[in-house]
């Protein structure tokens, strides 16, 4: 059989097109994975119900979406609209979607794909040793109870959060000078932050099981109500994020929503080399000189586009009504606490500054984790993949506490549902299998996480300056770029 690219002429749900988290869906449509280096094989020779992996990877659309789940065959083409997860399932369209459904459902998803089962895989590879490993490494976990919550930490954690909002607020009860307007503000943009860590945790399912009544108002509380950004929006982008994490297709448009970042920012050559537009590359050979005032304004772009989800996602009316009384529960809240103590010209900067604050916390936190490391638009198996893109940052006491236990990103991205308390317990595991395999585990201080950015958004940026220069279009140089910035 031949390899055939499935060309999608329209996007799903074209309501969604404005949304920069969801432009991947037309895209990824688009993708054609290379076929092994094996004979065709003809359509004669396959048993009736069988089905050859570049058969599945034809089914690669919205409107077609074949996946593969230990080595059977699902068409969940008529699912897609209703999956609980978001489009989500479009990133895994005709491809081995095995370890990625593991992370994300629970037995009750399990017993509900077989409705969608229409064969089996033909003359299917072995799995290799790596995720063998990997998957028996979670077995252990599991039997270990590190998937187990403890709720008593979650307790401490809605202390120690409520602790800074009255902080902020008994700042400017005493004094409503300039100084104390700024102190106020940033108490107030980590309190927002440290939300924000707990919203995450319960979009994960980590504190609840996943669909509970329990974890929805928990998520709704602490990342509507106290944070500001929808619960859907949020496990929309995010998990896309962890499903494709720095991933780009064939012609390196980004997959992943947190590298899709033109025309401001481009994390690679391959990425810039997409862009013809000579205004926009004249942005990017700028983008180092933009990279920390743009993290400020991080939070302002999520909370439009929180808004613009629930607005415009095709969600059931009684969660579209939760999610819009939320996030106004948010916005009145945040208005009345500085009109409470400040005249109004005073209670809008303390509102700028504490949404200003809050972005440059939660943003350097994810650039640090995964930018400046290797974008790839190759197929890979879900470890290699996680491994290559992510990096841990040295544990130090405050780091710990100011990311939410993101300073374990190895172990989260490999096993998300683990709650944060438990990461650390996990890292032995991973560096074992990682030593094993011969994997790269990156793990450095959070200054070198920010400087490898700094610098790979500074090497980008010389070779648009340069492209501009020859009124041409950039030469890559994009293998060398990603050693020398992501390897150590």
């Amino acid at each position: 059989m031949a390899s055939m690219t499935t060309t999608v002429t329209e996007t799903f749900w074209s309501k969604w097109s404005s949304n920069s988290t969801l432009n991947f869906v037309t895209r990824k449509a688009q993708i054609a994975e290379p076929l092994k280096d094996e004979k065709s094989i003809r359509d004669d020779e396959i048993p009736e119900g069988f089905f050859t992996e570049e058969e599945v990877s034809r089914h690669s659309s919205p409107r077609d979406c074949w996946i593969i789940i230990n080595d059977k065959v699902y068409d969940v083409s008529k699912f897609a609209e209703k999956h609980p997860g978001g489009p989500i399932i479009f990133t895994q369209a005709g491809r081995n979607a095995t370890d990625s459904f593991r992370l994300f459902h629970t037995a009750k998803a399990w017993q509900q794909l077989q409705e969608f089962h229409i064969g089996d895989l033909y003359n299917p590879e072995p799995v290799s040793e790596l995720l063998k490993d990997y998957r028996e490494l979670r077995s252990l976990l599991l039997r270990s109870q590190m998937f187990k919550c403890s709720k008593a930490y979650y307790v401490y954690k809605a202390v120690t959060n409520f602790a800074l909002l009255a902080a902020s607020m008994a700042v400017i009860s005493w004094s409503t000078t300039f100084w104390a307007v700024l102190l106020s503000s940033f108490l107030m943009g980590l309190f927002l932050q440290q939300c924000g860590w707990v919203a995450h945790d319960f979009a994960h399912n980590q504190v609840f099981e996943p669909r509970s009544s329990s974890g929805f108002l928990g998520g709704l509380f602490w990342g509507n109500v106290a944070q500001g950004f929808s619960l859907g929006w949020w496990k929309t982008k995010h998990n896309v994020h962890h499903a494709v994490t720095n991933e780009c297709d064939e012609k390196y448009q980004p997959i992943d929503p947190d590298i899709d970042t033109l025309p401001l920012l481009a994390w690679s050559n391959e990425i810039l080399a997409t862009v013809d537009d000579r205004f926009i590359r004249s942005i990017i050979s700028k983008q180092h000189l933009m990279f920390f005032p743009l993290l400020f304004l991080a939070r302002l772009s999520w909370l439009y586009s929180s808004w613009a989800h629930v607005s415009s996602f095709d969600m059931h009316k009684s969660v579209r009504r939760a999610e819009k009384a939320t996030l106004l529960a948010h916005y009145a809240g945040t208005l009345a606490i500085p009109l409470s103590f400040l005249p109004v010209s005073q209670a809008i900067c303390w509102v700028i500054l504490a949404e200003l604050f809050s972005g440059f916390f939660l943003s350097v936190v994810f650039v640090v984790s995964h930018n400046g490391m290797e974008l790839y638009n190759d197929p890979r198996d879900f470890v290699t993949a996680q491994l290559c893109s992510t990096r841990n940052i040295k544990n130090q006491f405050f780091y710990d506490w100011f990311s939410g236990g993101l300073n374990w990103q190895i172990e989260h991205h490999l096993f998300p549902t683990i709650p944060r308390h438990n990461l650390h317990k996990v890292e032995p595991y991973v560096k074992a299998l990682c030593a094993k395999h011969g994997l790269m585990y990156e793990e450095i201080s959070l200054v070198s996480a920010v400087a490898s950015s700094f610098y790979r958004l500074r090497d980008v940026a010389a070779v648009a300056r340069t492209s501009l220069q020859t009124s041409g279009r950039c030469d890559f140089g994009g293998a060398q770029l990603e050693q020398r910035t992501s390897r150590r």
